[in-house]
């Protein structure tokens, strides 16, 4: 039981992230070297959610 709760935390977590990564990528217009960072900032996450290891 408790380990569900832990898990549902972690996923809601990692969508956090990618939301707020996505947002950050989406307000950029300046420099495409943040936009990479953030790219790869977000595969991780992404990674996490879609339940690959």
């Amino acid at each position: 039981m408790i380990a569900r709760i832990i898990m549902i935390a972690y996923y809601l977590i990692s969508g956090f992230f990618v939301f707020i990564t996505v947002k950050n990528i989406l307000q950029e217009k300046e420099s495409r070297d943040r936009v990479v960072l953030y790219l790869v900032t977000l595969i991780p996450f992404m990674l996490r959610l879609l339940r690959i290891k």
